[in-house]
């Protein structure tokens, strides 16, 4: 075992909503056993498949959420499964579970079941344990649309005209609420640590995203303002200048805090200058950044960005976005997944990982973890499980401690 939480033991009885929150503790060096039904959770199910090929073990978006874990199939509708998934649990540090509210207690598969003071419980659900919500349905996508993210993306007005929010990909609306799982299972940690105490965790998709709504709730909490969409940039109180520009490739650029401060503007308008653009940018009216910046309704930062728009359509866009970095400008190409695979950056710092598994016919790669620990490295213990892989082995280990 590697990574800061080698040592802990959790129980992760999750599928979609909340596997993410299991890996990461994986990840992160935890022995984190995944309980599954005997058909498999249905994480399973969701494609892409490996050659397209559908099977329980072929998911190619489970591999990935399912790393360093081990999969153990109970049926948890038999006596003889229940007894054995307590005794795991009464040897474990955590317990993740995403069933809805009320699915565990029924079973006797609730903290209060099993009966270990220690243990830290995490439910992820919806919309919580409690509320007049509390067995609605939901998916990220509902969930992004109830929280208040969905509102806030897509086109403004004038590029598209009465166009309708749009869901951010990625399964953000899962991914927000695990790490959140995630930050408050820490957190008890550090208070059983101190204290000897385990505790539940009531973590609801629905308040986890209402929290990353970025300036929409505070607008509306301050001033009863609502915020408006904008293609490609921060919603906001009111419209701003264009970010996202088209280059001479066809590739898309997006701009973000032009000319803040004199040193970075400097450069930038002598750049620019040198190839013919903006010869009158060393006008005095120039030379204020706020008079400068996008947003702020300013003649001046209207004519910089159309002059920018002007020099973007005139290059490729690798070379407007290196030329903006070396000037101090946060400018990015807009990339396609392939592309982002292909970035020596990534690989020169060891970020992608290589997995094999069923009927893979050499190594695919797979994004590894977002962090460089120098006491603890972060390591890929092992692919994802296939269905069931390590039933035998847990249960050979329950044995061993006297369990059933």
């Amino acid at each position: 075992m590697s990574g800061p939480l080698a040592g802990l033991r959790v129980v992760e009885l999750c599928d979609e909503p909340g596997q993410y929150a299991g890996k990461l503790l994986a990840d992160l060096g935890a022995d984190v056993v995944k309980v599954e039904p005997p058909g498999g959770s249905s994480a399973r199910q969701v494609g892409p498949f490996v050659k397209g090929i559908p099977g329980p073990n072929r998911s190619l978006n489970f591999w990935y959420y399912n790393t360093n874990k081990r999969s153990a199939v109970l049926d948890l509708e038999s006596a003889d499964a229940r007894a054995a998934f307590l005794a795991l649990a009464r040897g474990a540090d955590i317990l993740i579970e995403d069933r809805e509210p009320g699915w565990m207690a029924e079973r006797g598969l609730d903290r209060a079941g099993i009966g270990n003071p220690g243990l830290i419980f995490c439910s992820i659900t919806p919309f919580g344990q409690d509320g007049p919500w509390s067995r609605y349905r939901s998916s990220d996508m509902v969930g992004l649309a109830l929280g208040g993210p969905m509102m806030m993306n897509g086109y403004d007005h004038a590029d598209a005209p009465g166009a309708p929010p749009i869901r951010g990909h990625g399964d953000q609306g899962y991914h927000t609420t695990c790490h959140y799982a995630v930050h408050g299972i820490l957190a008890a940690l550090l208070h059983r640590d101190a204290t000897g105490e385990g505790q539940a965790i009531d973590c609801s998709m629905h308040e986890a995203l209402s929290c990353t709504v970025e300036v929409g709730m505070p607008y509306w909490l301050y001033v009863q303002r609502d915020v408006i969409r904008q293609t490609g940039r921060h919603a906001a109180a009111h419209a701003t200048e264009r970010w996202l520009y088209r280059a001479k490739d066809g590739h898309d650029i997006i701009i973000f805090g032009v000319g803040r401060d004199n040193a970075s503007w400097k450069q930038l308008k002598e750049w620019f200058q040198s190839e013919g653009f903006g010869a009158h940018f060393d006008e005095p009216r120039f030379d204020s950044p706020a008079a400068r910046q996008p947003g702020r309704g300013s003649p001046e930062a209207g004519e910089i960005m159309r002059e920018l728009e002007r020099f973007i359509a005139a290059h490729d866009a690798d070379y407007v976005y290196r030329g903006g970095q070396e000037r101090g400008q946060a400018w990015g190409t807009v990339r396609a997944p392939e592309e982002t695979v292909q970035d020596p950056h990534f690989h020169d710092r060891g970020f992608f990982v290589e997995v094999t598994g069923e009927d893979v016919d050499r190594p695919a790669l797979m994004p590894g973890a977002p962090y460089i620990f120098s006491a603890t490295p972060w390591e890929l213990r092992r692919p994802a499980p296939r269905l069931g892989e390590h039933t035998d082995e847990v249960l050979a280990e329950l044995a061993g401690r006297g369990g059933p």
